[in-house]
Protein backbone atom coordinates (compact mmCIF):
# COMPACT_ATOMS: atom_id res chain seq x y z
CA UNK A 1 0.00 0.00 0.00
CA UNK A 2 1.02 3.68 -1.01
CA UNK A 3 1.57 5.54 2.13
CA UNK A 4 -0.10 8.80 0.38
CA UNK A 5 -2.63 7.45 -0.13
CA UNK A 6 -3.45 7.23 3.21
CA UNK A 7 -5.90 9.76 5.16
CA UNK A 8 -4.64 12.19 6.91
CA UNK A 9 -6.40 10.28 10.26
CA UNK A 10 -5.03 7.19 9.75
CA UNK A 11 -1.25 8.83 9.31
CA UNK A 12 -1.23 10.55 12.63
CA UNK A 13 -2.45 7.23 14.06
CA UNK A 14 0.45 5.96 12.63
CA UNK A 15 2.84 8.56 13.80
CA UNK A 16 1.42 7.96 17.11
CA UNK A 17 3.09 4.55 17.40
CA UNK A 18 6.74 5.63 16.65
CA UNK A 19 9.45 7.27 18.60
CA UNK A 20 10.26 10.85 17.72
CA UNK A 21 13.42 10.69 16.56
CA UNK A 22 12.32 7.39 14.02
CA UNK A 23 8.93 9.47 13.01
CA UNK A 24 10.94 12.37 11.66
CA UNK A 25 13.72 9.93 10.48
CA UNK A 26 11.22 7.91 8.35
CA UNK A 27 8.89 10.78 6.84
CA UNK A 28 10.17 14.48 7.53
CA UNK A 29 11.05 15.47 3.71
CA UNK A 30 9.30 13.26 1.63
CA UNK A 31 7.09 15.83 0.74
CA UNK A 32 5.34 18.84 1.87
CA UNK A 33 2.12 16.88 2.95
CA UNK A 34 4.48 14.89 5.40
CA UNK A 35 6.36 17.73 6.96
CA UNK A 36 2.63 19.54 7.49
CA UNK A 37 1.23 16.98 9.33
CA UNK A 38 4.79 16.40 11.34
CA UNK A 39 5.26 20.00 12.34
CA UNK A 40 1.11 21.53 12.50
CA UNK A 41 -0.79 18.48 13.37
CA UNK A 42 0.92 15.64 15.10
CA UNK A 43 0.96 16.59 18.78
CA UNK A 44 2.67 13.81 20.90
CA UNK A 45 6.09 13.44 20.31
CA UNK A 46 7.76 11.42 22.43
CA UNK A 47 11.77 11.26 22.52
CA UNK A 48 13.55 9.20 24.12
CA UNK A 49 17.49 9.51 23.61
CA UNK A 50 19.51 6.74 25.17
CA UNK A 51 21.58 5.35 22.99
CA UNK A 52 21.28 7.26 20.27
CA UNK A 53 23.95 8.45 18.02
CA UNK A 54 25.69 11.69 18.55
CA UNK A 55 25.09 12.89 14.74
CA UNK A 56 20.83 12.26 14.74
CA UNK A 57 21.02 13.84 18.08
CA UNK A 58 22.02 17.14 16.87
CA UNK A 59 19.71 16.74 13.60
CA UNK A 60 17.11 16.60 16.35
CA UNK A 61 17.85 18.85 18.41
CA UNK A 62 19.24 21.70 15.98
CA UNK A 63 16.62 20.96 13.11
CA UNK A 64 13.84 19.76 14.43
CA UNK A 65 12.97 20.27 18.27
CA UNK A 66 12.83 23.94 18.18
CA UNK A 67 9.82 24.50 15.70
CA UNK A 68 7.74 21.52 17.78
CA UNK A 69 8.61 21.66 21.44
CA UNK A 70 5.43 22.30 22.56
CA UNK A 71 4.13 18.97 20.98
CA UNK A 72 6.54 16.90 22.92
CA UNK A 73 4.70 14.68 25.33
CA UNK A 74 7.60 12.90 26.76
CA UNK A 75 11.18 13.50 27.11
CA UNK A 76 13.98 11.22 28.21
CA UNK A 77 17.45 12.39 28.37
CA UNK A 78 20.70 10.23 29.17
CA UNK A 79 24.20 10.60 30.59
CA UNK A 80 25.52 7.38 30.76
CA UNK A 81 29.04 6.29 29.08
CA UNK A 82 27.03 5.60 25.84
CA UNK A 83 26.07 8.97 25.49
CA UNK A 84 27.68 11.07 28.02
CA UNK A 85 26.82 14.96 28.73
CA UNK A 86 24.01 14.56 26.86
CA UNK A 87 21.66 16.78 28.93
CA UNK A 88 24.38 19.62 29.27
CA UNK A 89 24.42 19.45 24.76
CA UNK A 90 20.57 19.27 25.17
CA UNK A 91 20.30 22.91 26.61
CA UNK A 92 22.93 24.24 24.51
CA UNK A 93 20.11 23.62 21.50
CA UNK A 94 17.40 23.90 23.55
CA UNK A 95 18.25 26.70 26.77
CA UNK A 96 14.61 26.38 28.52
CA UNK A 97 11.98 23.61 29.38
CA UNK A 98 9.24 26.67 29.23
CA UNK A 99 8.92 25.70 25.48
CA UNK A 100 7.86 22.15 26.82
CA UNK A 101 3.93 23.08 27.64
CA UNK A 102 2.54 20.03 27.01
CA UNK A 103 5.38 18.13 28.60
CA UNK A 104 3.59 14.94 30.54
CA UNK A 105 6.84 12.70 31.06
CA UNK A 106 9.84 13.03 32.16
CA UNK A 107 13.08 10.95 32.64
CA UNK A 108 16.47 11.34 33.85
CA UNK A 109 18.56 8.13 34.16
CA UNK A 110 22.36 9.13 34.83
CA UNK A 111 22.05 12.57 35.44
CA UNK A 112 25.46 14.04 36.55
CA UNK A 113 25.25 17.58 36.21
CA UNK A 114 24.53 19.23 39.71
CA UNK A 115 24.17 22.49 37.39
CA UNK A 116 21.92 20.92 35.48
CA UNK A 117 19.72 19.35 37.58
CA UNK A 118 19.06 22.72 39.83
CA UNK A 119 17.92 24.16 36.10
CA UNK A 120 15.46 21.64 35.60
CA UNK A 121 14.40 21.54 38.85
CA UNK A 122 13.84 25.55 38.62
CA UNK A 123 12.21 25.22 35.76
CA UNK A 124 9.62 22.84 37.16
CA UNK A 125 6.88 25.81 37.39
CA UNK A 126 6.91 25.32 33.21
CA UNK A 127 5.77 22.31 33.34
CA UNK A 128 2.57 22.68 34.31
CA UNK A 129 1.05 19.02 32.61
CA UNK A 130 4.15 17.18 34.03
CA UNK A 131 2.23 13.76 35.09
CA UNK A 132 5.39 11.39 35.72
CA UNK A 133 9.03 12.49 36.77
CA UNK A 134 11.65 9.45 37.60
CA UNK A 135 15.28 11.09 38.17
CA UNK A 136 18.64 8.83 38.59
CA UNK A 137 20.81 11.22 40.39
CA UNK A 138 24.88 10.60 41.69
CA UNK A 139 27.42 13.33 43.08
CA UNK A 140 29.70 12.95 45.69
CA UNK A 141 29.64 14.39 49.45
CA UNK A 142 31.23 17.72 48.39
CA UNK A 143 28.07 18.74 46.40
CA UNK A 144 26.22 21.06 48.67
CA UNK A 145 23.44 21.60 45.91
CA UNK A 146 19.87 22.35 47.54
CA UNK A 147 18.26 19.18 48.23
CA UNK A 148 15.41 20.99 49.92
CA UNK A 149 14.77 22.75 47.10
CA UNK A 150 14.63 19.40 44.59
CA UNK A 151 12.27 18.05 47.17
CA UNK A 152 10.17 21.09 47.47
CA UNK A 153 10.26 21.87 43.51
CA UNK A 154 8.87 18.22 42.57
CA UNK A 155 6.23 18.67 45.22
CA UNK A 156 4.75 21.10 43.79
CA UNK A 157 4.23 20.21 40.05
CA UNK A 158 0.64 20.29 40.57
CA UNK A 159 -0.23 17.50 38.02
CA UNK A 160 2.29 14.95 39.09
CA UNK A 161 1.45 11.60 39.80
CA UNK A 162 4.21 9.28 39.65
CA UNK A 163 7.49 9.86 40.70
CA UNK A 164 10.68 7.70 41.15
CA UNK A 165 13.86 9.67 42.79
CA UNK A 166 17.35 7.25 42.57
CA UNK A 167 19.49 9.69 44.09
CA UNK A 168 22.92 9.20 45.80
CA UNK A 169 25.13 12.21 47.21
CA UNK A 170 27.83 10.92 49.54
CA UNK A 171 27.66 8.66 52.60
CA UNK A 172 25.54 11.06 54.22
CA UNK A 173 23.11 10.29 52.10
CA UNK A 174 19.77 11.55 53.68
CA UNK A 175 16.19 12.21 51.75
CA UNK A 176 15.02 15.94 52.34
CA UNK A 177 11.51 15.36 53.55
CA UNK A 178 9.29 18.00 51.74
CA UNK A 179 7.89 21.26 53.14
CA UNK A 180 5.51 21.46 50.21
CA UNK A 181 2.34 19.96 50.54
CA UNK A 182 1.45 17.59 46.72
CA UNK A 183 -1.83 17.77 45.63
CA UNK A 184 -1.17 15.10 43.30
CA UNK A 185 1.15 12.71 43.93
CA UNK A 186 -0.48 9.21 44.30
CA UNK A 187 2.87 7.02 43.25
CA UNK A 188 6.09 7.36 44.41
CA UNK A 189 9.31 5.75 44.53
CA UNK A 190 12.49 6.33 46.64
CA UNK A 191 15.19 4.40 46.17
CA UNK A 192 18.91 4.28 48.29
CA UNK A 193 17.49 6.51 51.03
CA UNK A 194 16.04 4.99 54.49
CA UNK A 195 13.28 6.64 56.68
CA UNK A 196 12.17 5.95 59.89
CA UNK A 197 8.66 5.13 60.60
CA UNK A 198 7.91 8.67 62.01
CA UNK A 199 9.39 10.29 59.00
CA UNK A 200 7.22 8.49 56.41
CA UNK A 201 3.85 9.48 58.57
CA UNK A 202 5.67 13.44 57.64
CA UNK A 203 5.98 12.30 54.19
CA UNK A 204 2.52 11.37 53.78
CA UNK A 205 1.19 14.30 55.56
CA UNK A 206 2.89 16.37 52.76
CA UNK A 207 1.47 13.47 50.07
CA UNK A 208 -1.99 13.25 51.24
CA UNK A 209 -3.16 11.26 47.88
CA UNK A 210 -0.68 8.81 48.12
CA UNK A 211 -1.46 5.42 47.31
CA UNK A 212 1.73 3.46 46.69
CA UNK A 213 5.07 4.18 48.60
CA UNK A 214 7.83 1.73 47.86
CA UNK A 215 11.01 3.19 49.86
CA UNK A 216 13.85 1.42 52.59
CA UNK A 217 12.70 1.43 55.53
CA UNK A 218 15.28 2.17 59.13
CA UNK A 219 14.62 -0.65 61.32
CA UNK A 220 16.80 0.58 63.65
CA UNK A 221 14.64 3.41 64.85
CA UNK A 222 11.04 0.96 65.54
CA UNK A 223 11.79 2.00 69.60
CA UNK A 224 10.85 5.36 68.10
CA UNK A 225 7.62 4.46 66.24
CA UNK A 226 4.75 6.17 67.40
CA UNK A 227 1.85 4.64 65.69
CA UNK A 228 -0.41 5.65 63.86
CA UNK A 229 -2.41 4.81 60.80
CA UNK A 230 -1.83 4.84 57.01
CA UNK A 231 -5.48 5.73 55.99
CA UNK A 232 -4.10 6.36 52.24
CA UNK A 233 -2.16 3.71 50.74
CA UNK A 234 -3.73 0.68 49.23
CA UNK A 235 -0.62 -1.63 48.88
Amino acid sequence: MNLESLPNEILLHLFDCLDGIDLLHAFYGLNSRFNLLLYKQFRAYRFNFYSISKGKFDIICQQHLPFITDRVISLSLCDDSKTPEQTNLFFSYIPSLAQFTHLRFLTLPSLSSSEILMKIVNEFHHLNNLTHFELDYFKHEKDTKDYQLIVNNIWSLTKLTHCRLDIHIGIRNKFRLPTKISTSLKDLYISRFKLNYNQIHKLLDYTPHLKRLSIFIDFGTIEDYKPSPLPTLTI
